[in-house]
């Protein structure tokens, strides 16, 4: 594929990420501004960041030459991964935060987050040992520079590692919020945010698929997307909720910045009291579930 055409669908893809940068900034900043920035909007930060660094090292491996091109290639391939990774991370934290974590839950959560760390190392060693031990492809000269493609193992094992990384993250995000205590309407809008991440899984498996078929200039859109994507998705719930919560125009709870926290259940108190005007005057308050009695001795009207 020319140059040219490369650049142009390097372009447009480009606006792509840029948005999803966009929104990663303004979720960054709102949850300042609200003064809530907890581990899962760190993750986004670190994912947004890293976004920018892929942005731009990759126009720089497209538009220039030798050592420069070969360079940018090693950073825009790492922080394509660092992308997909905190973003996953930043997902599992927010799936912890809505479903108010207990001990338990806690610890399944961090259980879960050094597995993804894993996975994220792991495949970080396996791109570096195999574009490092054999340093032929800093000297290819083509349309989109020096490259160094994944043989068809890698490319399984990436495929392998986002399929069940996004299989956790929606099964545990179904299985912990469908009995959350939210409005109906607000469960499944919750439910469903979760559940895009599944669009992530779509996106890598068509990045995969360039890979196999050896589609250079789509395999260039395919990265884009699948780094915008997974900004996107990591930042729906502040995103979303935070539009709807505009447009409904109802503050029910005004500590719920985003319409994710449960609905507290006030217990209903019926109070009876009576008073006995006797010798000993003797007051006494019965409650559902509460009872409490005071006694006045040798008192007199």
């Amino acid at each position: 594929m020319a140059t040219s055409s490369i650049v142009q669908m390097k372009a447009a893809t480009t606006v792509v990420q840029g948005m999803a940068l966009g929104l990663t900034v303004f979720r960054v900043w709102f949850r300042l501004h609200i003064r809530r920035f907890w581990w899962e909007d760190a993750w986004a930060a670190a994912a947004g960041l890293c976004g920018v660094v892929n942005l731009i090292s990759s126009w720089v491996h497209l538009r220039s030459q030798g050592t420069t091109s070969v360079v940018a290639f090693w950073i825009s391939t790492l922080t394509f991964t660092c992308v997909n990774w905190s973003a996953r991370m930043s997902i599992l934290f927010s799936i912890t935060r809505v479903a108010r974590p207990t001990p338990w839950l806690f610890r399944l959560s961090l259980g879960f987050a050094i597995l993804f760390f894993l996975m994220w190392v792991a495949f970080i060693a396996q791109e570096a040992w195999h574009c490092g031990s054999n340093r032929s492809w800093y000297h290819i000269a083509g349309p989109r520079g020096p490259y160094c493609r994944m043989d068809h193992s890698m490319a399984a094992h990436q495929l392998a590692t986002s399929c069940v990384a996004d299989t956790i993250l929606v099964v545990f995000s179904l299985r912990l919020l469908w009995n959350v205590n939210l409005p109906t309407r607000q469960r499944r809008m919750i439910l469903a945010i979760f559940s895009s991440s599944i669009i992530t899984t779509l996106f890598s498996l068509f990045h995969i698929t360039t890979q196999f078929l050896s589609l250079t200039g789509v395999e260039t859109i395919a990265v884009n997307l699948e780094t915008s994507s997974s900004l996107i998705v990591c930042n729906l719930l502040v995103i979303v909720t935070y539009v709807y919560r505009i447009l409904n125009r109802t503050i029910d709870y005004p500590e719920d910045d985003d319409y994710s926290t449960p609905t507290p259940v006030s217990p209903v108190s019926q109070w009876l009291t009576t008073i006995d005007l006797a010798p000993s005057q003797r007051f006494t308050t019965i409650g559902l579930g509460a009872f409490a009695e005071t006694s006045a001795s040798d008192s007199h009207l």
